[in-house]
């Protein structure tokens, strides 16, 4: 019963008792003793203390208490309610140890005991680390693919048409960023505002109202702007002096470039074989493929070029186990079968094959074949066994080669349809093949094989 505002009368089994105070502080008199309460209002805290004698005669206090951290979260629950956040491991067990504090399971929406909470934490760390480790298998199976098929899509190879129009000088244009021009009327308004400043903070100019300072600025600009003025005109024509001197050095390096250019342009369009060869011999060395490239090229003209190529050792380029998830999320290495091997290897062959052609066509643009034969080495079973052996023999075409450029063709097929010399087995990889004919014997010793007839 409220007697007066701040004043209640409180009636129970066990009596009459009395209660004065305010939200959050007061005092209670009653038959068990005279207690004192204090809270905060909104954030379930109180502590109440027994301050007089009653029958009861023993000392009482009822306390809730957490984690100082956390009052902040408490307040805004009180405030709002509930809260919805994500939280750390460490946030969640500093959490649940608090007894202000109630956690939910947002996915279950039941309440989170100490087991519950170590369960979920320890399938998120699980769920974290299958994930991660995908990720890791993903990008080492986006690398074995790229190995596969670096080749594609192929160089652009430019027409007749074009490498013509190409010897044309091109029109030099510098990107270097010309000085800008100073801004006169900027920087006088600048230097002025730098001497009313100066005037305003020395001496009795500190206590004299502003326009002083300015007066006496605007007379000294008679002498100090000329100055000024100079010295920005100076270190503006500085900079030109520099731009000036870095452009006419750009542009004579553009000249000669443009002319080295224009005249290996005109050579190569002309037929010249000593150019042909000194640009097939850079192309191939400057070429970064993701195996080590090995390779015998020579000219009988500047239209066809014929190349021996060494292919890479199937046991280097192309694993023999694959990483994969088990379903328990961990990972676990799987043989690859000797077909897939031998499938894997055989376009990887395929592939760099073609697409050395399609480089050199499109260095080269009086090329008209790129004739290669390619061979890997392989182990001996007996003595007298080659130590090499040659698995391809093939004539690229240039306008073949361009034709395949612009489509997603069956690889095997294109070759095929070239009139390619080869030998798939079962397994799908490439049997040896007798040496070309067009090797001389020179060409091909290592082999230990006689001269093909």
């Amino acid at each position: 019963m409220s007697i007066l505002p701040g004043l209640k009368l409180n009636f129970s089994g066990s009596g009459v008792s009395l209660s004065a105070g305010v939200p959050g502080a007061h005092v209670n008199f009653g038959s068990r003793g005279t207690y004192a309460s204090v809270g905060l209002p909104g954030t379930g805290l109180s502590y109440r203390q027994r301050v007089g004698g009653g029958r009861g005669g023993r000392l009482g206090a009822a306390v809730v208490a957490g984690n100082p951290e956390n009052d902040e979260y408490v307040q805004r629950i009180a405030r709002e309610g509930a809260l919805h956040e994500t939280l750390s491991a460490e946030q969640a067990r500093q959490f649940l140890a608090d007894p202000r504090i109630k956690l939910i399971d947002s996915e279950t929406e039941r309440r989170l005991t100490p087991a519950r909470l170590e369960a979920k934490i320890q399938a998120n760390d699980r769920k974290e680390q299958r994930e991660q480790l995908q990720l890791e298998l993903d990008h080492k199976a986006a690398e074995y693919d790229h190995l596969l098929n670096f080749w594609h899509p192929l160089p652009e190879i430019a027409g007749l048409e074009q490498w013509t129009a190409a010897q044309a000088r091109q029109p030099f244009v510098t990107k270097l960023p010309v000085p800008v021009a100073p801004d006169l009327v900027k920087a006088q308004a600048d230097l002025l505002a730098e001497l009313t400043a100066r005037h305003a903070a020395s001496g009795l100019g500190r206590l004299l109202p502003g326009f002083v300072a300015r007066h006496a600025a605007e007379k000294d600009m008679a002498t100090a702007w000329p100055e000024r003025a100079a010295g920005i005109q100076a270190e503006y024509e500085r900079q030109m002096g520099e731009y000036q001197q870095a452009l006419a050095a750009e542009a004579a390096a553009w000249e000669a470039a443009e002319t080295k250019r224009t005249e290996w342009v005109a050579r190569l369009l002309a037929g010249d074989v000593e150019e042909t060869h000194h640009t097939l011999a850079e192309l191939l060395s400057g070429l970064q493929l993701p195996f080590k490239l090995h390779c015998d090229f020579f000219l009988r003209d500047t239209e066809t070029v014929f190349l021996q190529l060494e292919l890479p050792v199937l046991e280097e380029v192309i694993p023999e186990t694959r990483t994969e998830l088990s379903a328990r999320g961990a990972a676990r290495e799987t043989r690859r079968t000797k077909a897939e091997r031998q499938a894997d290897f055989t376009r990887l062959a395929l592939g760099e094959c073609l697409f050395l052609a399609a480089e050199i066509f499109s260095y080269l643009p009086r090329a008209v074949t790129v004739q290669v034969s390619a061979y890997a080495k392989r182990p001996r079973e007996r003595e007298a066994d080659p130590i090499d052996s040659y698995l391809l023999d093939v004539a690229f075409q240039r306008q073949a080669v361009i034709e395949f450029g612009h489509g997603d063709e069956h690889l095997l097929g294109f070759f095929v349809r070239l009139g390619a010399r080869l030998k798939q087995n079962a397994d799908g990889g490439l049997d040896r093949i007798e040496p070309p004919s067009w090797l001389t014997h020179e060409d091909y010793r290592h082999l230990g094989q006689p001269s093909p007839a």
